[in-house]
């Protein structure tokens, strides 16, 4: 078994929670860039929340494999 096999294998629901946040942080640039034409200020903030949720979800998730494999 490969090192990313066992890892996955034990760190799934950490994963499984990790990407919830991942996808909303996609959710909030896409809807920062769709609400660009309404309001510059709402969509610059919400496209600047999901790239900081995205990029700091990521960083977790990159954790989560390599350093918490207990075993």
């Amino acid at each position: 078994m490969t090192f990313l096999e066992r890892s996955l294998e034990l760190n799934w629901p950490y994963l499984l929670f990790e990407s919830i946040f991942l996808i909303g942080g996609i959710a909030l640039i896409i809807a920062g860039h769709k609400i660009r034409i309404k309001s510059k200020t709402t969509s610059v903030v919400s496209i600047i929340a999901g790239i900081m949720i995205v990029l700091i979800v990521l960083y977790v998730m990159y954790s989560t494999l390599v350093f918490r494999l207990n075993s």
